[in-house]
């Protein structure tokens, strides 16, 4: 993250993801999608720091299992104020579509 001197605007360099859902109809995907699942696309961009909903983490396969069982382990109450997790097991090239500003990975 860096911030203009002249405007005071901070700014973060992302990669944008999208939820299944979102992608047009002619793009095609590799199977079904779990849930909580977003594609990670081989473009970033460079945002307003004000845009960004809230953190997230985008996580492997393995590593989201890992932390989705312990997450469920813990309790409900345990997991309040937790960021989300979402499980990325393919990179497509979608320079195109229009980002999911909540399901952002920073990139820093």
């Amino acid at each position: 993250m860096w911030e203009d001197s002249k405007t005071g605007s901070k700014w973060v360099i992302v990669t944008r993801c999208y939820f299944p859902r979102d992608l047009p109809e002619n793009v095609g995907r590799p199977c079904a999608p779990e849930n909580n699942e977003v594609y990670e696309s081989n473009h970033e961009s460079t945002i307003m720091a004000g845009l960004i909903q809230g953190p997230c983490e985008v996580l492997p396969p393995a590593k989201f299992s890992e932390e989705n069982e312990r997450r469920s382990q813990a309790g409900p109450d345990a997991n309040m104020g937790l960021q989300p997790i979402f499980l990325c097991k393919y990179v497509s090239s979608l320079p195109t579509l229009h980002a999911i500003a909540s399901v952002l990975m920073f990139s820093f």
